[in-house]
């Protein structure tokens, strides 16, 4: 949830705007969602329209990573009751509980780094994998993955160093995170599918909250998380090119082919537990609620995200709410600091026509859906009062823009949005207002 509603609503619109923003952050509320979507029954265990009777199971594995995993794993392992054998869970953050509620016995937390890897990591995976391979024929292992894991589960030294030099230049060249989870598949001895081959021939239901943009199909769930229990469709030759097109020589890594026989997979089911249409649909149904003819306009928002809202900006009509979802790329140019989040709304104060729309009839708003934007911020909204403070203290928008640094202009302004890391990464959150 939203922290600082009451410093940043000071009129109607932004209070309008903090209750839609909000209403998103519930809808993919990780222990609600868990709660609503996983339940057992004696020994039947529900996931969403599913059931599996865990009696069939001598054993029952619990392996989960990746952003807001360990509060994803809280809520599976108390559904499992006495049922969970052992797991092992690796978050970038500890669990939040109550104080006086304790982690469970069978479970084990670990720590380790985001958005790059480490020698955390490593040491860390090598203790999740230790746990996987106990897993036979005659057991199930649930695998909770949540966007971030691609950086979190990392299988060793040699992967983390490669992966660390390849992240840092294609993040900063704005690469698709599709195209550099093709090359993190192919250095990786976990992911594209390789985990389901460590845990072969035990039964595994892998529940996916997709951090990417959902709904361009099937294999979407391939890429979050670098797809460790997915069948792999990229190869290693489409991992050369990227490399290529990003100015590496390929023969300086350790690449790799996935696995792609099927029959590892065939004892396998992924399942999309959580995404971006969760957040989204709340939010237009909230934004109906205060009065507003609200559109969900595009679920897969991608693109320069200093330009991504300018072509919706153009179409928004009085009385509207326009939502959108999806996750925009940066291309950095300048030495500031921020996030993608920031970046769009500041790109739209500097090169729409708002600026010149009357006073508080408009308002523009992007966040993370997991409260990270790349800063201890969520993201940023934006107005005309935005514009009015920056005047007052002689700011510059297109300067800070230029030097990619969103995050000292909307400090500077005091419009950063914050909010508690409570809900799945499902890719960001954006909302465009008009009264």
């Amino acid at each position: 949830m939203i922290t600082n509603r009451q410093e940043l609503g000071v009129n109607e619109l932004r209070r309008h705007a903090l209750s839609i923003l909000d209403a998103g952050y519930a809808g993919v509320n990780i222990r609600r969602l868990v709660r609503e979507r996983v339940s057992r029954d004696g020994s039947t265990l529900s996931v969403l329209d599913k059931t599996y009777d865990l009696k069939k199971y001598h054993r029952v594995f619990l392996l989960a990573f990746g952003k807001g995993s360990a509060d994803f794993s809280l809520g599976v392992a108390e559904a499992l009751g006495q049922y969970l054998t052992a797991g092992v869970v690796l978050d970038i953050n500890p669990p939040r509980l109550p104080l006086w509620q304790a982690t469970p016995p069978e479970v084990e937390f670990l720590l380790g780094t985001h958005p790059l890897p480490s020698l955390q990591n490593v040491s860390a995976t090598s203790r999740l994998l230790n746990l996987a391979r106990q897993a036979d024929r005659n057991d199930l292992v649930l695998v909770l993955i949540t966007g971030g894991g691609s950086s979190l589960l990392c299988g060793s030294a040699e992967e983390m160093s490669e992966t660390v030099l390849i992240t840092k230049q294609m993040m900063k060249a704005g690469a698709p995170i599709t195209e550099l989870n093709t090359v993190r598949k192919h250095l990786s001895s976990v992911k594209g599918g390789q985990l389901a081959g460590v845990v072969y021939p035990a039964e595994i239901i892998s529940l996916i909250a997709c951090d990417i943009c959902c709904g361009l199909g099937a294999n979407d769930l391939s890429f979050v998380a670098s797809g460790p229990t997915v069948l792999d469709k990229t190869t290693k030759a489409e991992a050369v090119s990227v490399l290529s097109k990003y100015g590496f020589n390929s023969s300086n890594f350790s690449l790799r082919e996935t696995p792609k026989d099927e029959h590892i997979f065939a004892r396998t089911d992924n399942i999309l537990f959580a995404c971006n249409e969760d957040a989204l649909s709340a939010m237009q149904r909230e934004a109906r609620h205060l009065g507003f003819s609200a559109r969900l306009s595009d679920k897969r928002v991608m693109g320069e995200a200093a330009n991504v809202f300018l072509p919706h900006l153009e179409r928004l009509k009085s009385g509207e709410a326009l939502i959108l979802g999806g996750e925009t790329t940066v291309t950095v140019h300048g030495n500031g600091r921020g996030g993608r989040n920031q970046e769009a709304v500041l790109g739209s104060l500097v090169k729409s026509s708002v600026r010149h729309w009357p006073s508080e009839s408009w308002l523009i708003a992007s966040i993370a859906s997991d409260a990270y934007d790349n800063t201890p911020v969520a993201g940023a909204l934006g107005d005309t009062l935005t514009l009015h403070k920056a005047e007052l203290g002689n700011l510059h928008p297109d300067d800070f823009l230029h030097r990619n640094d969103s995050f000292n202009f909307f400090s500077s302004v005091h419009d950063h949005i914050l909010a508690t890391p409570d809900s799945f990464n499902v890719a960001d959150l954006m909302l465009l207002l008009r009264i």
